[in-house]
């Protein structure tokens, strides 16, 4: 009896996390915590939910500009105009699941020298 290779000469695709909590919590949990409840501020949380939900998207592309922009300067921006707390939201996204640790699953955030501070 011949035992199996765990390589098959297939690729191997990854399943992404699943999230601990749905979009809709996150949303609600967001917009409590804004300053100025108006249209356009419920606009901008859900800009901040939609990138967070797409931090677990099947295509690579998208979800590697989702954490991109939750990981970049991008987030501060729109929580500023909110009046919400970007490590906030970033702390949310984490324990909610949708935002892994940068080296889990291969979802390292790819930053230029200038965004490091190198340039």
């Amino acid at each position: 009896m011949r035992t199996r290779q765990p390589y098959d000469g297939k690729r191997v695709q990854r399943q992404l996390p699943r999230p601990h909590v749905r979009l809709t919590v996150i949303d609600k949990l967001l917009r409590r915590h804004v300053t100025l409840p108006c249209p356009e501020a419920h606009l901008a949380v859900a800009v901040i939910t939609l990138a967070i939900g797409d931090c677990l998207d099947p295509g690579a592309v998208l979800r590697a500009e989702a954490r991109h922009f939750l990981a970049g300067s991008a987030l501060e921006f729109w929580c500023d105009a909110v009046g919400l707390e970007a490590t906030f939201v970033r702390a949310i996204a984490r324990k909610g699941g949708y935002l892994p640790s940068e080296t889990a699953h291969g979802a390292g955030v790819k930053r230029t020298p200038k965004e490091r501070g190198l340039a």
